[in-house]
């Protein structure tokens, strides 16, 4: 009898286990958007090789809230502060890349809200360019939060490296 009540008890375990199981496989529908949306980040961020600051903002919605590297978190600037940046950067800078970029999408585990929408993707990579009085080249670890619209344009965007770091970088000073 100890062993008939052991033998359920276990089974009764490893049902309950198993019915709690919070992993999911993304629909077929879900991972179309998803590579969807990686491919449309990745074309757009092609503007920066071929110095073309329209192809880069053509994926951003105009009611772009961007938090920016230098900024606070929670102080969003506009689409117009973006297409600054990206002037900015194609204008002073050569051979500007994206290279090693990794892209995840959802958040079925956090400790804040879950998601499992393919339109939230966290994408990592280095950028590289050259500064063109010295001929240094810049590089950098960066890492990008991007939330796609229904449009598949992004509407909201946090981005973080060492903005610090190219000064140095060209000066010939930076310590990694």
């Amino acid at each position: 009898m100890k062993k008939i009540f052991l033998s359920i008890l276990s089974l009764a375990f490893v049902f309950n286990c198993s019915n709690n199981s919070t992993s999911s496989v993304p629909s077929e529908d879900d991972t179309a958007t998803f590579n969807k949306n990686v491919e449309a980040w990745k074309q757009a961020i092609s503007g920066f090789t071929s110095e073309e600051p329209s192809k880069v903002m053509s994926i951003f919605a105009d009611s772009l809230k961007w938090n920016n590297p230098e900024a606070l978190m929670n102080v969003n600037k506009t689409k117009e502060d973006l297409t600054a940046a990206v002037n900015f950067y194609i204008s002073t800078f050569d051979n500007i890349t994206f290279t090693e970029d990794d892209y995840y999408g959802g958040s079925l585990y956090s400790t804040d809200e879950t998601s499992s929408s393919p339109n939230g993707i966290r994408i990592y990579g280095n950028w590289t360019f050259n500064d063109p009085e010295t001929g240094v080249e810049v590089s950098y670890k960066w890492m990008g939060v991007v939330a796609f619209n229904d449009d598949g344009k992004v509407h909201n965007f946090a981005d973080w490296f060492d903005v610090s770091s190219i000064p140095s970088q060209i000066a010939g000073t930076y310590k990694r």
